[in-house]
């Protein structure tokens, strides 16, 4: 009973972060008068966005947790949404019969890298960019390089297809991704190895864990992740071919609710933690468009939030000491003066 309580007084803890993000705009909203960040559409669009960050942002996260810093999952589900994507829409299938193919072109494309990976014994990070080079010249050869536009359909197919991103489906999707991930890495033996390797491989291995196929399952797992948000980011508008790795973008944008998602974490678990991290990033980012701040410049803010959060994460003592200096310097000057 006591430990029930106390699950879910973590899980309850990792509001704070969305929450605590969300009272903050909310506050400057109403001492400046605006109303935008209020509306329906800030809210529908906070929740609904956080989808598809969630899910790049777990398929980051897993590979993560294993040591295993990955460039890749960008140009995946880039291509596999021009292959999936296109295959689909030339036969005319449902929106299910889309996110399928999409789904499995990903997990052939992330297994690829898993196996060059284990046969090639290259570090990771060089792997992963040499198929992002690959992946993103592939985008550019494929289907003329027109990449994938569900738009170009008839309005009521497109329609159709669009709903896979719209409520409820979204959610549907998320939810069940969220239980899938959450029993893969708790409840199985997969989940205990990919922990115990990214703590420590070398005593992991030693004690019986099969490293090589930990990776390719890791990588499967990945694949399968990646095509539902290949799914749902051309759901978002044109897919266009990538080239000077700028696929990646789709990962970087995604790494604040990965660092965040595995703090939060550590008070729950690596899904529930991550989501939490997607939508407070999200409030974080529609309440700066509210505003009307600038895309630049919001990049920017979101760095040095990012690094301060990640500074407390490490050290949080470090950081109140310096803040109770700062105020305590700000005070005697007063006094002084």
């Amino acid at each position: 009973m006591n430990i029930s309580k106390e699950r879910v007084k973590n899980h309850c803890m990792t509001f704070l972060f969305p929450i605590g993000m969300y009272a903050v705009f909310a506050l400057i909203s109403l001492l400046v008068g605006n109303q935008f960040f209020f509306t329906s559409y800030t809210l529908n669009g906070i929740f609904q966005d956080s989808v598809l960050t969630t899910v790049v942002a777990l398929a980051i996260a897993i590979p993560l947790s294993g040591g295993r810093w990955d460039f890749g999952p960008g140009a995946i589900a880039l291509l596999g949404a021009i292959i999936g994507c296109n295959i689909g829409m030339s036969l005319h299938l449902n929106v299910f019969g889309i996110l399928l193919l999409c789904i499995v072109s990903c997990m052939v494309l992330a297994f690829v890298e898993g196996v060059l990976y284990v046969v090639l014994k290259v570090p990771n990070m060089i792997i992963s960019l040499g198929i992002v080079m690959l992946y993103e010249s592939l985008s550019g050869m494929l289907n003329n390089g027109l990449g994938a536009n569900i738009f170009a359909n008839d309005a009521d197919y497109t329609t159709h297809i669009l709903s896979v991103s719209k409520a409820p489906l979204c959610y549907i999707l998320l939810l069940l991704v969220m239980i899938i991930v959450h029993f893969l890495l708790y409840k199985t033996k997969f989940g205990y190895d990919t922990r115990s390797l990214g703590a420590h491989a070398k005593l992991a291995v030693n004690s019986g864990v099969h490293e090589k196929k930990n990776i390719l399952l890791t990588y499967l797992l990945v694949g399968f992740l990646l095509g539902i948000a290949a799914m749902l980011n051309a759901c978002g508008g044109k897919i266009e071919p990538a080239s000077n790795l700028s696929s990646t973008a789709l990962m970087f944008s995604s790494m604040a609710p990965v660092l965040i998602g595995l703090f939060l974490a550590e008070y729950s678990n690596m899904p529930w933690g991550i989501f939490m991290g997607a939508v407070g990033m999200e409030v974080f980012s529609y309440g700066m468009n509210s505003f009307g701040v600038d895309g630049s410049l919001q990049t920017i803010v979101t760095g040095i939030v990012l690094a301060f959060i990640m500074a407390y994460i490490n050290d949080k003592d470090k950081v109140k000491n310096f803040i109770l200096n700062l105020f305590m310097r700000k005070e005697l000057g007063k006094h002084e003066i």
